[in-house]
């Protein structure tokens, strides 16, 4: 389970999930980052110290960051689509965001990329030992070429 504030006094991301699913009803059932962003500023109360903690050396606040972890998360889970760039929308506009487990699709996020993970590791391992059998031992096979 997470944390409820990190280091730096800020909800972590997953407290996100719900303003953000709020935010969209909000708007109609899609908007843009932008909107999103301000509507969830708006509902969280975030103070404006908080919403200009930078990240790292780029030009995207910490708030900014975790928002879009948090739309990554909601995207996995299949509660929000990008089908175009920058624009998000619900798959449900009859949802209630109290009733989403955020835990839950926290959780079932990270075994997804775990599982994704494990499954690259599985391939280049399976393509080493398909390179092995082709070609005998390891040098073998840069001679070959």
């Amino acid at each position: 389970m997470a944390h409820n504030i990190n280091k730096n006094n800020l909800p972590t991301f997953d407290k996100f999930i719900k303003p953000i699913l709020q935010s969209l009803l909000d708007l109609g059932g899609s908007g843009s980052i932008e909107e999103i962003n301000e509507k969830v500023f708006e509902l969280t109360q975030l103070t404006d110290e908080q919403l200009e903690i930078p990240q790292g050396d780029g030009s995207r606040t910490k708030v900014e960051y975790m928002l879009a972890w948090a739309r990554t998360y909601l995207k996995k889970a299949g509660l929000l689509e990008n089908s175009l760039r920058g624009v998000w929308s619900l798959t449900n506009a009859q949802i209630n965001p109290n009733n989403v487990d955020t835990d839950n699709i926290v959780k079932k996020y990270r075994e997804y990329s775990k599982n994704k993970s494990k499954t690259k590791l599985t391939q280049k391992k399976e393509l080493q030992v398909e390179a092995e059998e082709e070609f005998g031992n390891k040098e073998d096979w840069k001679s070959q070429l």
